[in-house]
């Protein structure tokens, strides 16, 4: 093995990034392909500043910069020293990722973080944004960083560029001395090269802000002079040079006004002559411009709803894209504070490197959540829950609580078998009735329905209310934590499942308009919309929702003295993923059978149909067996009004019926989709129980299971009755309850029935 020789390794840079930028003149800086006068630096500085006065650009720049001020900004204190975190927190004004980030007392000197972020976006207008440090040794014997002082683009005078293309340093306007690039903290916008101006963003945008602005004043003109038409003064026929000159200064002295008047001489006409033909749609072209302005940066969402024409989910399509845009910039300008660059160090490694020197690691600033809003975070968190993370990993659960400021957690966690994935449907074709339906299979592992020897009649098995609810008491049955964790894991399914019916949605609406635009009416009869990601969705709730039901029945176990093992614990969650897609399928042909009503509803009718005819009313119905009027009755009742006449019928565009089909789905009311999750969770729930329920020891002794009811918000008759029922083996209570909710019940998916264990024996483990 023979090592390399020193003298191979280049040490020196023999190329330049580009020898052109800051050599004409006095540091002429511009992109190199840049050839519009007003933008080759530093006249780009002024054009720019007024540039980000134009209503438009205005929106974009607010768009694009108030996010990134709203968003979290904190400090990264991986493989850090605490008192080297500590101090550059307190300098800077941000606090610590996954620290206490409770409001603190205000500042009364050093950097104000969110008021610096302000200025350094400053970048985005003019593609630079530049800042000098300075520092002040305390009490302590460190150094702290005391002020970031701005310096503002249009005070520039020069900047001197070395060789290598590393900025030496910066002279400015009203000042001799020039300011060393080693105290400069330097923003630039897609710096290039050696192009420290930058490029702003508006770059893209000045085309069409010159054109605009040209079609203002050229627009205004027009409106100023043919607001009234342009007046002139007929003279009379034969009239002389004189007077014709005479009827153009009468004409000419001619004024729109509330007082405005006119008297000519005899044989005079005065009249007011407009435009003729077609003229150039200004307003038509100004809205052009500004949607272009708004498109060069991502900000379309801010030109929505001023358009004639849209597609569906465009909002939200826009929304990722524009919050990606975002999080982007906010990264590169939590780089330089952190890192700076060559020749101007960060923010952050330079407050480090002049107390500990330049061996000590640095804390990163970073942001955390720019464009985040409730919603966003809530279905962030939906998922999380439902996929494990918030009950599975104990340390992430921690982490994000403490990060979002949940409560602690106060149920041990659980650790289920990993979900199977969703199976393939079955090739085969299945059985079919006599009738032609479909034969109904019971799903596998399912119990068999109780016999009639084993239910017991209702009026035996309940027992009285004082000895129920001294029973559950004593179980420690906690009905408020049980309908929490269901409630919960149902709100964040429901949330998620947002995208699936978006998907589905589509699906159906473009359906809709393809049969429609081949007018194929009796393709209206929609086919259930594909299930996408809802089976996994649902099974995986399913899954969550089972542990909190494994937790708590051994808590109730535990306050009854029976210890049990979580290891020994078994659900069966391959039939979760089973259940899942049935119920997915059950909401998918729901959602299809009310579209095609609706379809049918607006797109049935063939072009030049008319409605049928409506007999008329006859004035004076024969009533023969109409009662008598009273005897001082002489006025007969007036006749019923005639209908109005029938509408006619006009047909339907393809795009119209999607938009009616689409608008008809989304107005449909929840209660089919909080019924049909909320009864896999319910079934789930008590799946978990039962498991627990079957790996007692037996040391645990003879446990009675009784029925409870007391959480469904209208309770039937038949839960009514069952609810206190004592079953003397859990195979009894699973018939009783064969998918989570009482098998009788006339709520049917609704039902939250569940069944408490009542323990004897020592409690051994």
């Amino acid at each position: 093995m023979t090592t390399p020789t020193r003298a191979a390794l280049p040490t020196r840079d023999i190329g330049v990034p580009d020898l052109a930028y800051g050599t004409w003149g006095q540091g002429l800086l511009s992109e190199w392909w840049e050839t519009t006068a007003d933008l080759i630096w530093p006249q780009s500085v002024i054009t720019y500043g007024r540039m980000r006065n134009d209503p438009q650009l205005k929106a974009v720049l607010g768009a694009f910069m108030l996010p990134i001020y709203r968003a979290t900004w904190v400090l990264d204190p991986t493989g850090c020293r605490d008192e080297v975190v500590q101090l550059c927190s307190d300098d800077l004004g941000v606090s610590v990722l996954g620290g206490d980030d409770a409001p603190g007392p205000a500042r009364r000197r050093g950097v104000i973080w969110h008021r610096h972020l302000r200025s350094a976006l400053g970048m985005l207008t003019y593609g630079h944004s530049i800042f000098e440090r300075r520092y002040e040794i305390r009490e302590d014997g460190m150094a702290h960083l005391a002020n970031l002082g701005e310096r503002m683009p249009w005070t520039v005078a020069r900047m001197h560029i070395g060789h290598d293309g590393i900025m030496q340093d910066i002279t400015q306007t009203t000042q001799e001395e020039p300011i060393p690039a080693n105290r400069l903290a330097w923003y630039a916008y897609q710096q290039e090269g050696a192009n420290w101006a930058g490029i702003s963003m508006l770059r893209p945008a000045f085309g069409a802000w010159l054109l605009k602005h040209e079609t203002w004043r050229v627009h205004a003109t027009s409106i100023r002079r043919f607001g009234m038409g342009v007046p002139y003064v007929e003279a009379p026929p034969g009239a002389s040079q004189q007077q014709v000159q005479q009827a153009r200064d009468l004409a000419g002295a001619m004024r729109a006004g509330d007082q405005a008047g006119v008297g000519l001489p005899a044989g005079f006409k005065p009249l007011l002559m407009g435009l003729t033909g077609s003229v150039p749609d200004a307003l038509g072209f100004i809205q052009y411009l500004d949607r272009a302005m708004a498109k060069m940066v991502l900000a379309g969402l801010i030109e929505l709803g001023q358009t004639e024409t849209g597609s569906r989910a465009l909002g939200e399509t826009f929304l990722d894209l524009f919050l990606l845009a975002l999080q982007a910039v906010a990264d590169e300008v939590a780089t330089t504070a952190t890192s700076g660059w060559p020749g101007m160090p960060g923010i952050l490694t330079d407050l480090v490197d002049q107390n500990w020197g330049e061996d000590e690691p640095a804390p990163r600033l970073v942001c955390t959540d720019v464009g985040e809003n409730y919603e966003v975070t809530a279905e962030a968190i939906a998922k999380l829950m439902q996929f494990g993370g918030l009950q599975g990993d104990e340390s992430l659960d921690q982490w994000i609580r403490k990060a979002w400021r949940f409560p602690k957690r106060e149920t041990p966690y659980v650790t289920l078998p990993a979900l199977p994935p969703t199976p393939p449907p079955e090739s085969k074709t299945p059985p079919v009735l006599p009738s032609g339906g479909p034969l109904p299979a019971a799903p596998e592992g399912a119990p068999s329905p109780p016999p009639a020897q084993a239910r017991r009649k209702v009026a035996a098995r309940a027992a009285s209310a004082k000895v129920r609810a001294e029973q559950i008491k004593a179980s420690g049955w906690d009905s408020t934590g049980h309908q929490h964790d269901w409630q919960h894991a149902l709100d964040g399914l429901v949330l998620a499942w947002k995208d699936v019916q978006i998907t589905q949605r589509n699906a159906l609406t473009d359906a809709v308009v393809e049969a429609v635009r081949k007018d194929r009416t009796d393709w209206l009869a929609l086919a259930p919309p594909p299930l996408g990601d809802g089976p996994d969705l649902l099974a995986a709730a399913m899954a969550q929702v089972a542990n909190s039901g494994v937790s708590s029945a051994i808590r109730e176990a535990a306050s009854q003295g029976v210890v049990i093992d979580p290891e020994r614990v078994h659900v069966d969650t391959a039939r979760f993923a089973k259940v899942a897609t049935a119920r997915a399928s059950m909401l998918a042909q729901g959602m299809a059978q009310a579209a095609s009503t609706k379809a049918l509803q607006v797109a049935a009718a063939e072009p030049g149909d008319q409605p049928p005819s409506v007999p008329p009313v006859p004035v004076h119905p024969a009533t023969p067996k109409a009662p008598k009027p009273p005897p001082r009755q002489t006025k007969q009742p007036p006749p019923p009004p005639p209908p109005p006449p029938p509408l006619p019928i006009v047909p339907i565009t393809p795009d119209d019926a999607g938009d009616f089909v689409d608008a008809s789905i989304q107005a449909m009311s929840g209660r089919s989709l909080w019924d049909q999750l909320g009864a896999a969770l319910t079934m789930a729930q008590n799946t978990g129980r039962v498991a627990v329920m079957e790996a007692a020891p037996e040391s645990a002794g003879t446990a009675k299971y009784v029925a409870s009811e007391t959480l469904d918000q209208n309770t039937c008759d038949e839960c009514a009755g069952v609810d206190g029922t004592e079953y003397d083996t859990l195979t009894d209570a699973e018939a009783a309850y064969p998918t989570g909710g009482y098998v009788n019940c006339e709520g049917f998916a609704r039902c939250r029935g569940t069944v408490i264990a009542i323990w004897g024996g020592d409690g051994g483990g």
